[in-house]
């Protein structure tokens, strides 16, 4: 993936989680302690320090991790995590 790509990738998700809490992009700014301006950037795909990126998932209260995750890869993590407790499930139901 080309560092472009990957900067969409992160601004998309700062956005999608910044929504998600239901967070302007001045709320969002504030709490993690960096000017609106940083965040207006972030998530128009434009470069960001690797600082900025761990305060932000900090306020937004995730892993920094998170934000580099495509839909294809959340999609997978979401098909495991059923996989994982559809296992589980299946295990207490035997008596295991």
């Amino acid at each position: 993936m080309s560092l472009q790509k990957l900067l969409k990738v992160v601004g998309n998700n700062i956005k999608l989680f910044r929504l998600r809490g239901e967070l302007s992009q001045e709320k969002l700014a504030k709490k993690a302690g960096i000017s609106r301006s940083t965040v207006q950037s972030a998530e128009a795909g434009k470069s960001i320090e690797f600082e900025h990126i761990l305060k932000i998932a900090e306020a937004l209260g995730i892993h920094p991790a998170d934000l580099f995750l495509t839909d294809e890869d959340r999609q997978i993590t979401y098909k495991a995590k059923l996989f994982w407790e559809a296992l589980m499930e299946y295990k207490s139901n035997k008596g295991d």
